[in-house]
């Protein structure tokens, strides 16, 4: 069940909320009403596998009793790292295991070639979910949030639906108080809407768009790809990824709000950003930060010598890659983004700030798009290949399909609105115009709403990227 789906749409969310306000003040029915319907969320996609976010939920809400128990800290670190080492071996297992197997013992020829070839399902979620066990008996022991005793709070922390599929990654010292106690009310309601709204119409009316181009395009095999075309699908996927995942945040953050819950921002226009680190400040913030504060940091961080820094952020961005997908172009992806974080460390980032600020968004951008390859185009040969194609440096090309193939009326305007609203247009010219005709809004998120409905009816959709993260 995804939130773009008529199932979702009518008949789950509508009946959960009518539900969860018809126990107003009760807050501790309200978490049994989102904790059902949250395991029946989940359950609706994964069936049997349903009993592993059970197990993470009883395992962790354990954990989290022991670690706040009266023990020595050394007895707290032995629990917290067998805490961690549990959690993460449900991750390795169902989502590296054969990554390795295959990849890394084949080198060395162990293993069957069945075993090689049997792939494991990925449940749904699991990196979230993992990591929010994680960050659950972390703050405990750092004592930076209080340990639950009920293990309905920390079953909904783990299992709360809006973000349980693909984020954002909360953090259990943001949201414990919110757990006992929060506060509905129909501006919080009204905002909510709103937000899922613009999360609904950035998924179905740009991600959907801009996506079956880029996916047509790639389809197509480098032999068929010009240089035009190789640039053409670089741009729709860059912008079709950002209004895929943001939308999903927004929609998750509108979806929490409309049940008294404030998750944190997880975009902050990422595309205007200056520097690759600015764009790590902005991209997946959530993801950044949880590397942040429980790898980055851990490790020494930068207050360790300059070249042990260095090593630091390409551990956490080849982990950061890594997360993403057992494959080596998400290990290759991480990378790229770490070398070119540890370049503007070197004295690269002195020499930016002398640049125009347009120029120092085409370099971020360049860098950002060139990477995005990377991620989008899984066979290390055709991705070489892609590149090579937007250098001009492999121009040969059947030269049978063009842009005008692929782009039409309707994609241009999508295209073109999908450009514009990656900066953020509105704090320069919608505040003082919401002033004198603060109606308009409404309208306008009606217009998105039915708009967005008449494309999901008219068309086939694709999921959201990051649900298979």
């Amino acid at each position: 069940m995804v939130f773009s789906s008529p199932v979702f749409l009518f008949y789950f969310l509508p009946f959960v909320l009518l539900l969860y306000y018809a126990c107003y003040r009760r807050i501790y029915w309200q978490n049994v009403i989102l904790f059902l319907s949250s395991f029946l969320f989940y359950f609706w996609g994964e069936k049997e596998y349903s009993v592993l976010v059970m197990i993470s939920i009883m395992l962790n809400y354990g954990l989290g009793i022991l670690i706040a128990g009266p023990h020595t800290d050394t007895i707290k670190r032995i629990i917290l790292f067998a805490g961690a080492t549990i959690n993460l071996s449900f991750l390795i297992y169902f989502k590296y295991y054969h990554f390795f197997v295959h990849e890394l013992l084949s080198v060395f020829h162990i293993g069957s070639s069945e075993t090689m070839s049997t792939a494991i399902h990925l449940p749904l979620g699991i990196s979230f979910f993992t990591f929010h066990g994680l960050t659950y008996i972390t703050d405990i022991y750092r004592t930076e949030a209080e340990v639950s005793r009920n293990p309905m709070n920390v079953g909904l922390y783990i299992l709360f639906f809006p973000q349980l599929i693909a984020g954002p990654i909360v953090r259990y010292k943001d949201i414990d108080q919110q757990l006992t106690a929060r506060v509905l009310t129909n501006e919080k309601l009204r905002l909510g809407v709103r937000r899922f709204i613009i999360g609904l119409a950035k998924k179905i009316l740009i991600a959907n768009t801009l996506g079956k181009v880029a996916d047509d395009i790639y389809g197509l095999g480098t032999p068929h790809l010009t240089f035009s075309l190789s640039w053409l699908a670089s741009i729709c996927y860059t912008l079709q990824i950002y209004y895929d995942f943001s939308g999903y945040s927004d929609m998750a953050i509108g979806l929490a709000r409309m049940f008294g819950f404030e998750f944190l921002e997880n975009f902050n226009f990422p595309y205007s950003a200056t520097s690759m680190k600015d764009f790590w400040r902005r991209w997946h913030i959530s993801l950044s930060t949880f590397f942040r504060d429980y790898v980055y940091k851990p490790l020494g961080g930068n207050r360790v010598s300059v070249w042990a820094t260095y090593r630091n952020l390409l551990f956490v961005f080849f982990l950061t890659g890594l997360w993403h997908g057992a494959s080596w172009n998400f290990i290759i992806w991480g990378l790229f983004h770490g070398l070119f974080l540890v370049i503007e460390r070197l004295g690269f980032e002195t020499f930016l700030q002398r640049m125009p600020t347009w120029l120092r968004h085409v370099y971020t951008l360049l860098i950002v798009m060139v990477g995005w390859v990377f991620f989008r185009i899984e066979n290390l040969e055709d991705c070489w290949n892609v590149l090579q194609k937007m250098c001009y440096l492999h121009p040969v090309s059947t030269g049978i399909y063009s842009v005008g193939y692929f782009m039409h009326f309707k994609t241009w305007l999508t295209l073109l609105i999908a450009i514009l609203f990656v900066f953020p247009v509105h704090e320069r010219f919608f505040p003082s115009f919401a002033q004198k005709a603060y109606w308009v809004y409404d309208v306008v998120y009606v217009g998105l709403f039915i708009l967005s409905l008449w494309f999901l009816s008219a068309s086939t959709y694709n999921p959201f990227i990051y649900y298979r993260f």
